[in-house]
């Protein structure tokens, strides 16, 4: 949850140079979250089963947030919240795992490195 609200804050401070007000980026974001919650059912499924290449899984590879974390850090506003998503699924990259689906950052989480 607090992962949640802290991606919601960074979303907030990638858009304020661009002079949108955090409630103006709530009123967006929110709608779009909600939807996004729909997932968990998907990924519980994946991570109980634990078959991360189950067809229709967005890769780790196309989710690497490198891109992300080298755009906030232009901006001038802190990595270590979008930063730490990108560190597990890198690791799971780096083992090998990068056409395999994003719901095996779990795996990143269960085994510290």
């Amino acid at each position: 949850m607090y992962v949640m609200f802290a991606g919601f804050l960074h979303g907030a401070a990638m858009v304020a140079p661009a002079g949108v007000q955090a409630g103006e980026f709530a009123t967006l974001a929110e709608p779009w979250l909600a939807a996004m919650t729909s997932a968990f059912a998907g990924f519980a499924e994946v991570v109980d089963g634990g078959d991360y290449t189950v067809p229709g899984q967005q890769s780790l590879e196309f989710s690497d947030l490198a891109k992300m974390v080298d755009a906030s850090a232009a901006q001038g506003i802190g990595t270590e919240v979008i930063g730490m998503v990108q560190t597990l699924i890198r690791r799971q990259i780096d083992a090998g795992h990068g056409a395999e689906g994003f719901a095996r950052i779990y795996e990143s989480i269960r085994v510290p490195a």
